[in-house]
């Protein structure tokens, strides 16, 4: 009997003291309640570069780099939309997305997308910051003259040299010879490497084109030979012409099947106050007959052609011709048959 009133009095007592914790903390059971929604962290746009990536014939692609800064809490699924826009219609050219994910720790981040444009005009290049669809922030630059960007396919160190301080003729020309109305020009031109390899294989055609007409009176194609870093090469050629005449002496520097550079001067060999590279001279005595192509190859063997003698057919001689004469013959004889009548 003693057992059971001693475990009875133990719980009796068990359940008094729970009872007095309850009435003393009456939340000691309960839940603990559900925290608070903490607001989602922010960025925003602290830079934006641009730097060309790649120049071709008809586009150019720019390589665009945002830099978010992160600030408070957690930012989920930060996103920057990259846009150009045409300055001149205000059409968007380009888009491209990038994701950035989750920003923690006030840290600062960046991508780079790129962007490919119509290789001409103006551009504004648009950087938008979102965080779930939000957006938070806009950045932008401006590209001006893309349309002066050099495409690969044309970049060499190579090109018509150019002087500083006076304007002198990149290309220049001395009379060698004159002989039966035909002029022998001995044209030359400054080529300058300056870049920091040796480059090869470049070639340029020089041409002689008259002035007004438009004619091309010869031309000829000239090896360059090896230029290294740093030098200045002379390469030159004749160029045979009717004398008498002013002429553009045009120069086209390619390398294989790509023009690289181009330069103008004049040769005036006709009387008057000459010709200069941006204007053109009346010339009212030009004569065809004195630029005839009789055939010259792309090297500048060209001739000119002249009459010698008068010609027994159709095809040379001038006047009537055969048939009209016939005619006249025949006219006569029955004029004289009806005046003896």
């Amino acid at each position: 009997m003693r057992i059971e009133a001693v475990l009875a009095g133990v719980a009796v007592v068990a359940i008094v003291a729970t009872t007095g914790v309850l009435v003393a903390a009456p939340d000691a059971v309960k839940s603990p309640a559900p925290s608070e929604p903490t607001n989602p962290g922010g960025g925003s746009l602290e830079d934006l570069t641009i730097a060309v990536e790649n120049v071709s014939g008809g586009t150019a692609t720019f390589a665009v780099t945002p830099y978010v800064e992160h600030r408070g809490n957690t930012a989920p699924n930060v996103t920057v939309l990259l846009r150009a826009v045409d300055d001149e219609n205000g059409v968007v050219a380009a888009t491209r997305t990038l994701s950035l994910g989750e920003l923690t720790g006030g840290r600062e981040v960046n991508a780079t997308g790129t962007l490919a444009v119509p290789r001409e005009g103006d551009y504004t290049i648009e950087a938008l910051l979102y965080r779930d669809g939000e957006r938070l922030d806009t950045g932008r630059r401006t590209i001006s003259g893309v349309g002066s960007l050099t495409p690969e396919y044309e970049r060499t160190p190579v090109a018509f040299h150019e002087f500083r301080g006076e304007e002198m003729p990149v290309i220049e020309y001395s009379i060698e010879d004159v002989t039966d109305g035909q002029a022998t020009l001995g044209v030359t031109t400054y080529l300058t490497n300056t870049g920091d390899e040796p480059v090869e294989d470049l070639h340029f055609v020089l041409k002689a084109r008259q002035n007004g007409s438009n004619v091309v009176a010869d031309r000829t194609t000239v090896d360059v030979g090896r230029v290294d870093p740093g030098e200045t090469v002379t390469p030159g050629a004749d160029l045979t012409v009717p004398d008498g005449y002013d002429y553009y002496l045009d120069a086209i520097l390619w390398d294989g099947d790509t023009v690289i550079d181009t330069q103008r001067s004049v040769a005036n060999l006709g009387p008057g106050t000459g010709l200069s590279v941006d204007e053109t001279t009346e010339n009212d005595s030009f004569e065809s007959g004195d630029f005839a192509d009789t055939g010259g190859s792309a090297d500048g063997d060209y001739t000119t052609e002249t009459p010698t003698e008068m010609d027994d057919g159709d095809g040379g001689q001038p006047g009537f011709g055969v048939p009209v004469a016939l005619a006249a013959l025949l006219a006569t004889a029955l004029f004289a048959r009806r005046f003896r009548r």
